[in-house]
């Protein structure tokens, strides 16, 4: 009989121990991706070229805050958005402080940032979006220089 009432004792215990949680857990942090559409392989001094980007999410959580910010790799240039606020090299601004963003109904972002060469070398910007979890993604964009010399009207006539 003690047994019986140690083994029942003992069967509580165990079940008290492992029991099943009752919290619901909700995943917060998602994987997602950074593309953009087409860009023009080269680039004049002085001219601003558009860089439409696109973050993909593989779900969505309400909570989730991204982060864009980027690295001059080579050249010299800026990087600005729509309402001409310039973003600075190497800080990050929330991506919901741009002015055109747009979130579709599966929860993935468009907005516009432009790029304006101050060289007349290669540019290379490296683009980097965080989450408030810690993810990062990052996407290169690259503008060769454009040094032809534009028609003028200096020719026979």
């Amino acid at each position: 009989m003690k047994t019986i009432l140690l083994s029942g004792v003992i069967a509580v215990l165990v079940l008290l121990l492992f029991s099943c949680n009752d919290q619901i857990e909700v995943q917060k942090a998602y994987d997602f991706s950074l593309s953009s559409w087409y860009l023009q392989p080269k680039i004049k001094r002085g001219e601003a070229v558009e860089i439409r980007f696109t973050l993909s999410r593989s779900g969505q959580y309400d909570g989730a805050e991204y982060y864009i910010g980027y690295v001059q790799r080579q050249g010299k240039g800026e990087v600005f958005d729509t309402d001409e606020a310039y973003l600075v090299n190497r800080e990050q601004i929330e991506l919901a402080a741009l002015p055109d963003l747009r979130v579709d109904k599966e929860g993935n972002y468009t907005f516009t940032l432009f790029y304006r060469s101050l060289s007349d070398k290669k540019s290379e910007i490296q683009f980097i979006v965080t989450d408030n979890f810690g993810q990062e993604q990052t996407m290169m964009v690259t503008f060769e220089p454009d040094t032809e010399k534009e028609d003028s009207d200096e020719s026979a006539g």
